[in-house]
């Protein structure tokens, strides 16, 4: 007798997330209202593409974060001819933040972001990039309105990234709050190539200490401050196990960093292989062998094989590496 062979049915979906009906014709929907409850910041993820989640961090915490992110500021803008392109001018973007203060890297293993990010990425979601963004003085041009998930196909009909904002000042029009297209994320594909207009668009309010959180396909942009105000902010932008991340990681996180960071923090770093992707191979590690398509956290070999089996030392950027700098003071 021939039997009928067929595949067996996943019982599960890769995230939690549920969306919405598409928009078509596509318009842009109100802001949600702010809130303080974690399940709706879910629902206003998935109907308008953004939430206003109040209360997050406490007074003290947001001088903290502000006092260390303006030291953090200013020492690079006194790297002069060192210093990062986008350390001058009226805006200064601090890029590569998980080297620069255990501060930054505890917002990322913050239970808000378990639960926001998680629902919309799954439990194994990456940090892509982690900056902080402080202006210097008063602007005059918007930023043009783009997508995160640009790098994604347009008919990707879910989140594959998402972007995190740590209020660290009030958001207000006046102070350069970013411009955003709610309900932008439910168009269909063929407005999700090409910038809408502006006047589709409005501009964020949002109260210090509180988190502004918006989907990767919601078109959105800076806005210009007219007051000149700091309006201070952490961005995190975070993205599914198997898309490239913004920031290179396994170039610039300095090794101190990965030791020292809990088994959540290297999961999302990247410390953690998802299927066959992320591995490091060279001579054999200690690391405990799983299952051939299964996720295993990831092991520095002390050596990459070459040529010939020449072995090359595996080389990590470290704090003790010497630096233009460091030898000045010396």
């Amino acid at each position: 007798m021939e039997v009928t062979l067929t595949p067996e049915r996943a019982a599960h979906r890769q995230t939690g997330y549920e969306p919405s009906p598409i928009l078509d014709p596509p318009v842009a929907l109100p802001l949600p209202d702010y809130t303080a409850d974690i399940e709706q910041a879910k629902r206003d993820m998935s109907e308008y593409g953004l939430c206003r989640l109040t209360g997050v961090l406490t007074p003290a915490e947001v001088d903290a974060l502000r006092a260390k992110l303006g030291r953090q500021a200013a020492a690079e803008r006194a790297l002069g001819d060192l210093a990062p392109l986008n350390a001058t001018g009226p805006k200064q973007l601090v890029s590569n933040m998980q080297n620069k203060g255990r501060e930054f890297l505890k917002l990322v293993e913050r239970s808000e972001v378990d639960e926001l990010v998680g629902s919309m990425l799954g439990k194994y979601f990456l940090i892509s990039s982690i900056n902080g963004g402080i202006f210097h003085g008063k602007t005059t041009e918007p930023q043009q309105l783009h997508r995160d998930q640009g790098s994604v196909p347009a008919t990707v009909d879910f989140p594959a990234h998402c972007n995190l904002f740590w209020l660290l000042d009030d958001f207000t029009p006046a102070r350069g709050g970013t411009w955003v297209v709610p309900g932008s994320h439910r168009w269909p594909a063929e407005y999700q190539v090409k910038p809408p207009p502006r006047e589709m668009a409005v501009q964020i309010e949002a109260p210090a200490g509180g988190i502004f959180l918006f989907d990767g396909r919601v078109w959105h942009g800076a806005g210009v401050n007219t007051e000149g105000h700091p309006r201070r902010h952490i961005s995190m932008l975070f993205c599914l196990p198997w898309i490239r991340q913004q920031e290179n990681w396994g170039v610039s996180c300095l090794q101190e960093v990965l030791d020292e960071a809990s088994p959540k923090l290297k999961v999302r770093l990247g410390l953690r292989s998802y299927g066959t992707l992320g591995i490091v191979n060279g001579t054999r590690t200690k690391a405990k062998k799983g299952k051939s398509l299964g996720s295993a956290d990831v092991v520095f070999p002390e050596y990459i094989i070459g040529e010939d089996a020449e072995l090359h030392p595996l080389r990590r950027v470290s704090r003790a590496t010497d630096s233009p700098r460091s030898n000045e003071t010396q």
